[in-house]
């Protein structure tokens, strides 16, 4: 009885040894882990210390947030290929350089990955992740890469991809302040197309439906077009052509495609005339819900030559797509800016 009473308690303090062995365990990870996140490195001087270098020999840049895309050098020019290799703002390559090159840590914040989303540097593409940034060469080495996280004032948090470890960093003296990195057409240059709201003088409309017209004025002081063509119908209002007659006097395209591989068919156009004789035709095509713009310009005077050669070594080969706005104004239909019924004297 007694052997089976000592064999009882060997065992049962074997259990509490080994159960105390597993605590002790547990505890010290636990202190390690807890010592891990509380423990914060001396940091200071650039986040990206060879920054200078990894810029002059980079070929691609890869920026991945809500969305990601690159953009790489091709013969010297820096393009995007999800755009078919349309070029980039060269002021944004700019900016993201000077801003990059001015970062310096400030001190060393959370390891802890369940904190990382506080402060902007979950994931990206996950709930309050960063934009991360990485810079390749011409043979595909990494040769720079971080991950940046909320902006707060003059403060940014960043930490090294596949790291936990968050820093917050400082813009130096001289920064630029955080460039637009997303969405991707904020690399694009969509936005060139002005042809001025008082330079317009004439404008004819070939719509997707109804018949074609034309809005002109005399003069870059009169206020409102006046209905030239067809016969037959009069405005609804004085105002009512200004929209589409000065749709082309500032326009951003909302994206950018080869026109050699977008499908779709023609059917519309929209052409301006400058007072100065620029002429700029816009071919519409309808591919399924969007439509596109196909840009050519001409001059009609020997003073727009010049602008009319600038604007077509820009958009040869391109189509660009338009915003429901642009298109409302663009082609808009004859019957919602006129009635038909006898013509009236001109509008002033």
């Amino acid at each position: 009885m007694s052997v089976r009473t000592d064999q009882r308690r060997r065992t049962q303090l074997v259990i509490a040894a080994s159960a105390a062995v597993v605590v002790t365990g547990l505890a010290i990870a636990a202190a390690v882990m807890d010592a891990r996140e509380t423990w914060r490195p001396d940091v200071s001087g650039p986040v990206l210390p060879s920054w200078s270098s990894a810029v002059a020999s980079a070929r691609e840049i890869e920026i991945h947030g809500s969305e990601r895309f690159s953009v790489e050098q091709v013969e010297g020019v820096w393009r995007m290929p999800s755009r078919d290799g349309y070029p980039v703002r060269p002021e944004r390559l700019a900016e993201l350089d000077a801003y990059l090159a001015a970062l310096t840590y400030e001190g060393a914040r959370t390891a802890n990955p369940a904190r990382l989303a506080r402060i902007g540097l979950a994931e990206p593409g996950q709930e309050n992740g960063g934009t991360q940034i990485s810079v390749r060469g011409a043979d595909g080495a990494m040769l720079a890469e971080i991950l940046l996280g909320e902006t707060r004032g003059e403060r940014v948090y960043v930490r090294q991809p596949g790291r936990n470890r968050a820093y917050a960093a400082r813009l130096g003296d001289g920064a630029v302040v955080r460039p637009d990195m997303l969405p991707a057409d904020a690399w694009l240059d969509l936005d060139f197309l002005e042809l001025g709201l008082n330079e317009i003088a004439r404008a004819d409309v070939q719509p997707e439906a109804g018949p074609a017209y034309r809005l002109e004025r005399a003069a870059a002081s009169a206020r409102n077009f006046s209905l030239r063509q067809p016969g037959g119908w009069q405005m609804i209002t004085a105002a009512a052509g200004n929209g589409p007659a000065a749709a082309l006097g500032r326009v951003r395209f909302r994206d950018v495609r080869r026109a050699d591989r977008l499908g779709g068919e023609f059917v519309a156009v929209h052409t301006a005339e400058t007072f100065s004789g620029l002429r700029v035709r816009i071919d519409v095509k309808a591919l399924g819900a969007t439509r596109w713009a196909l840009i050519t310009a001409s001059a009609i005077t020997d003073d727009a030559e010049t602008e009319a050669a600038a604007i077509n070594a820009r958009v040869e080969g391109w189509a660009y797509l338009l915003s429901d706005l642009t298109v409302d104004r663009l082609i808009r239909p004859l019957d919602r800016i006129a009635d038909p019924r006898a013509e009236t004297e001109d509008a002033p």
